[in-house]
């Protein structure tokens, strides 16, 4: 009877050996949800205003492709091009003239990952830390009795740090969705405006 059991047994732990190395492969994803920055009240300036107020949109739509490849259950490698979106600064004037000065900041950029991943069935959490070369604009302009002193427009790119924590499930071997936070630190200089963007995105994965 030992005999005969053995050969089903040995069956057994080489499908479960074959699933866990099924686990590997490149894969490509989509991701989009709402970035957002925070924008402090001194950010835009008008010398000798003494009455203002100040508007800002902070938020924005933001999107990612990326491609990856999983080496085991638990890591993985993955880059792609992420778009921060765009964010807006008004500084309206009313005294002692009638004028307005804005900034529109813009960010994007390519980004590469390392990607620790906790599987649970078909559900699975991961954390990520990586490197995005980010490219901020901004561009400047005004109205009424505001005269604008600095350049109109500033760019710099620069390598900034970033990390993410998120959550998806496996429909198939092929096909999963996942939801992410991801932090991009310091994005920008004094010059272009600087500061954390934060993306909240949801999307598809597609393993071959």
């Amino acid at each position: 009877m030992l005999l005969k059991t053995l050969p089903l047994a040995f069956a057994f732990a080489s499908a479960g050996v074959l699933a866990q190395d099924d686990m590997r492969g490149a894969y490509l994803g989509l991701s989009g949800g709402q970035s957002r920055v925070t924008i402090e009240d001194s950010a835009v300036t008008v010398l000798g205003a003494t009455a203002s107020t100040f508007s800002k949109d902070e938020t924005d739509t933001g999107f990612k492709l990326y491609a990856g490849y999983r080496f085991n259950r638990h890591f993985a490698l993955e880059g792609g091009w992420t778009d921060l979106g765009s964010f807006r600064a008004t500084r309206n004037v009313t005294a002692p003239a009638v004028g307005s000065l804005s900034a529109e900041i813009e960010a994007s950029g390519f980004h590469f990952d390392a990607v620790g991943i906790l599987p649970l069935q078909q559900f699975f959490l991961f954390g990520k830390l990586g490197l995005m070369y980010a490219t901020t604009e901004t561009s400047r302009s005004s109205t009424g009795a505001v005269v604008l002193a600095g350049p109109r427009s500033s760019k710099d790119s620069e390598v900034e740090f970033k990390a993410g924590v998120g959550a998806g499930f496996a429909f198939t071997r092929n096909l999963a969705i996942r939801a992410e936070w991801e932090r991009v630190t310091d994005v920008g200089t004094t010059e272009t405006g600087e500061g954390d963007i934060d993306l909240i995105s949801i999307g598809v994965t597609w393993r071959f």
